[in-house]
């Protein structure tokens, strides 16, 4: 796989500290404003997890959350104390005996090859309730549809052969009820209209 052996997270774009301030603030005000903090006790599973920021943010919020994070590479694992459990492998190897109140993809889901059988895993682990965060690229800004390529040439978020899948909300609209889940939160404003915010909830 192409993340397994991966080192990307040395780079200062992850270590400034000016900057892990301000994802930290940005995941942390999602989390609240969203209503999606877990009560105390209660299990996050962050996907494709990196340094697991949503974890982090949920344990500034919440000390007493659990963490888990999960990611094929283990190249964060000994570096996130904020997390209580960090499983390198791939989700279906994840021990799940209890549900979680949270899981996070934040730009996950655009390398995935299946995106829709990953919605099936996570779903099959949420609790009734459960939500799934989601962030990813959307568009180059003020792109429309009649536009073709015209900007997807010079859109910073265009990383081939990494990322595989551009996301609309008419598709989550029309695969989430396979799997339990509802869109419940749309925002694709972010980065000026570039990324978009997702919330699934499970029934």
């Amino acid at each position: 796989m192409l993340y397994e052996e991966s080192v990307q997270f040395a780079d200062p774009h992850y270590t400034d500290p000016e900057r892990v301030a301000s994802i930290l603030e940005y995941y942390g005000g999602a989390v609240r404003g969203l209503g999606l903090l877990p009560a105390p006790g209660e299990r996050v599973l962050e996907i494709g997890a990196g340094l697991a920021w949503v974890s982090r943010a949920c344990k500034v919020l919440e000390p007493r959350v659990v963490t888990v994070a999960q990611d094929v590479s283990a190249e964060c694992e000994a570096g996130c104390e904020w997390v209580d459990q960090y499983h390198v492998g791939t989700i279906a190897t994840l021990d799940n005996r209890e549900p979680f109140r949270l899981a996070s993809m934040t730009h996950v889901i655009e390398h995935l090859v299946d995106p829709a059988a990953m919605l099936g895993e996570v779903a099959k682990r949420l609790a009734p309730g459960g939500k799934l965060f989601i962030t990813a690229p959307f568009r180059p800004t003020g792109w429309r549809l009649s536009d073709g390529l015209a900007g997807w040439r010079d859109y910073s978020y265009l990383h081939v052969p990494a990322h595989v899948t551009y996301f609309s909300r008419a598709w989550f609209d029309s695969e989430a009820p396979r799997h339990r889940l509802r869109v419940a939160h749309w925002d694709a404003t972010h980065e000026h209209g570039q990324a978009f915010e997702l919330v699934l909830a499970k029934s």
